[in-house]
């Protein structure tokens, strides 16, 4: 009878450990599978540093990629009453702002970091530099493009860095019509230009073809 007593003693005790090892077991496995707030919502860093409206255009273009990736694109858009109904939370925004102030140079950043909210700065930083940095853009763009030889390169691969050019140029500065038909007046006026730079840059074995090609052309 003591015995039967002992054993059963003895099967509680093994029911209790075990018992306990499968709650410790459990709470473990769900540890595993609780991501860290931090890792969850870490930012990798902008490739670009802003210093101004030179490097503005890359810049926030690798912004609104990265935000992107995290679902976060909607705080560039959120202003003040979207963080006070409850869209967006504060501990969000906050933490996406310090991400975004770091990928200044400090010089901008002390522009801007009393602002608040993401939109705000957004906003803030491309108010002062878009056009601007459109500008500058434009202008490099133009002398890369009066100045382009073909030097080492192919034709093929010389001619594809003049249609890359051409297309920066029309992103950065677009032409805008006032009537629909001015897109072709522009095309008319504007693709000779450059069929011409892309002659003058050729190397002199196609002197020949070029001279053949300007008479035609001048026919």
């Amino acid at each position: 009878m003591a015995d039967q007593t002992k054993e059963k003693s003895r099967d509680t005790s093994v029911d209790k450990l075990y018992e306990i090892l499968s709650k410790v077991f459990e709470q473990q496995q769900q540890q595993l599978k609780v991501v860290p707030e931090a890792v969850k919502y870490a930012l990798e860093p902008n490739p670009v540093k802003l210093a101004g409206p030179g490097n503005y255009i890359s810049w926030a273009r690798h912004a609104q990629l990265i935000l992107s990736s995290h679902a976060y694109e909607e705080l560039l858009s959120a202003d003040e009453e979207k963080l006070k109904s409850g869209t967006i939370t504060k501990q969000i925004n906050d933490r996406v702002l310090v991400w975004l102030l770091a990928s200044m140079e400090p010089p901008i950043r002390e522009q801007v970091e009393t602002i608040t909210t993401v939109f705000e700065v957004w906003k803030a930083l491309e108010k002062q530099f878009s056009g601007k940095s459109n500008k500058m853009q434009a202008t490099r763009i133009m002398q890369e493009l009066t100045n382009l030889k073909q030097g080492s390169k192919s034709v093929t691969e010389y001619a594809g860095e003049m249609k890359r050019l051409y297309r920066e140029l029309h992103y950065y500065h677009p032409f805008q019509p006032f009537d629909k038909n001015d897109v072709a007046v522009h095309h008319t006026w504007f693709e000779p230009f450059v069929g011409k730079l892309f002659l003058d840059g050729l190397n002199q074995e196609f002197d020949l073809r070029r001279q053949l090609i300007f008479s035609k052309l001048n026919g």
